[in-house]
């Protein structure tokens, strides 16, 4: 089990069926394990609060969720997650990498920058591809172990999913380092999250718990503090379960007349049953003018709903990832006014991080067992501050503003100074 540090609170276009279809097929190849139920309504929760007790709630709701959104607006400096350390004592050793799917386009980038980051220091790495079956991580970690790894990084998957795995790795003293699929948490987010980190030696997980906080910050603000919000929540997928608890606590918080309108959609069925879920309940319910996918790729069946229900003018979609093609619709105005960010590419020279300081032999003072990646939050006052291409995309410039600030950083940490 982790021990936690002290911490504080954390497409594509519409109109392309085809290219929809192959970021579908994309995120399924990851989500393997997700079960292929239907699409389920969750619920509609509301606060309110009247008279002059609800205009001053409101108005000190969108001053603390303005305040909070100032400070993730900018770029900002790559911050050492540790002490620095020599890690030329893992030169030559072997790093086994399981990739969850390595069709999925955040498990390769994380990947991509676990190679790049592991291969500077001299470590060699090899790749397993589980193709988004779950049983297949637990196989792959024991080829791992056949191959006499000196570690062992799972890129996406619940660790749930692969126990027997990490039980053969911690019976061999082989430390296993999960990236990308389980997320930090606040601390009133530990007792759920803690079980799936049982067998880990480390973690670099996703801010999702930070995301929804700021998704629904940017709405408080956004409305005015008087929204009613359709959340479209993924089942199956962990990060999305405490974004989802995050974005509802935070707006239940600082917005007494916002109200809730949840429904849950598998990632099987997305194709199928988003854009007929967002109609239905525009139809239902006139008065929504938000919509938040509780990830981005999720907006390629959304949006177009939005857009066929004439309501494209008076729906905003908020959401999170920070993907390409998302962003991409943000700076023409198509439906998307805010993208929460993740900087995916920090996310794998975290685990790269954590691996080498396991694998290094540095004293456990100096350990990191948990790490996040930053989160910018996109809208249109800032899109227009990045360069909207794959490399700046792929080394986390948007969050740093250079393609070479985690290399810098990093490599000087781990040369011990």
């Amino acid at each position: 089990m982790i021990t936690r540090p002290k911490k504080s609170r954390l497409p594509l276009k519409g109109s392309s069926a085809l290219i929809a279809g192959g970021v579908l097929a994309l995120l399924l190849a990851a989500c393997g394990s997700s079960s292929s139920s239907a699409s389920s309504s969750a619920s509609t929760t509301s606060a309110k609060a009247s008279g002059s007790s609800a205009g001053s709630s409101a108005s000190g709701g969108v001053a603390q969720a303005s305040a909070e959104l100032a400070k993730y607006s900018s770029t900002g400096a790559v911050k050492p997650p540790g002490p620095a350390f020599d890690a030329s004592k893992a030169s030559g050793k072997l790093v086994w990498l399981v990739e969850q799917s390595a069709a999925n386009p955040a498990v390769s980038i994380v990947a991509k920058n676990i190679q790049t980051a592991l291969s500077h220091e001299s470590v060699k790495v090899l790749t397993c591809d589980a193709k988004g079956v779950s049983v297949n991580i637990s196989s792959c970690i024991q080829q791992g172990l056949a191959q006499h790894a000196a570690a062992i990084i799972t890129d996406g998957g619940d660790p749930e999913s692969y126990t027997s795995g990490t039980q053969a790795a911690n019976a061999a003293h082989v430390p296993v380092i999960s990236a990308l699929d389980v997320p930090v948490p606040n601390s009133s987010d530990a007792s759920g999250i803690d079980p799936h980190l049982t067998g880990l030696a480390a973690n670099a997980g996703p801010p999702d718990p930070l995301s929804g906080t700021l998704a629904a910050d940017f709405i408080v603000k956004d409305s005015n503090a008087n929204a009613h919000v359709l959340f479209i929540s993924s089942p199956g997928i962990l990060g999305g379960h405490y974004e989802k608890l995050s974005f509802e606590s935070t707006l239940k918080q600082l917005c007494p007349k916002c109200t809730v309108d949840t429904q849950a959609v598998q990632i099987s069925n997305w194709a199928s049953d988003l854009g007929p879920t967002v109609s239905a309940q525009l139809s239902l319910h006139p008065d929504i003018n938000y919509v938040v996918p509780v990830f981005d790729p999720m907006a390629a069946y959304t949006d177009p709903a939005i857009v066929q229900a004439g309501k494209a003018s008076s729906v905003k979609v908020v959401t999170v990832n920070g993907s390409l093609q998302q962003m991409t619709n943000l700076s023409q105005g198509q439906v998307v006014v805010s993208d929460v960010g993740q900087d995916l590419p920090e996310m794998g020279f975290l685990a790269a991080d954590e691996t080498l300081r396991l694998i290094s032999g540095v004293p456990s003072s100096s350990l990191v067992k948990e790490a996040q990646p930053g989160v910018r939050v996109f809208t249109s006052a800032n899109i227009g501050t990045v360069k909207l291409t794959s490399s700046e995309f792929n080394t986390g410039a948007w969050y740093t503003g250079s393609t070479s600030a985690l290399s810098d950083v990093f490599y000087k940490l781990w040369s011990g100074s």
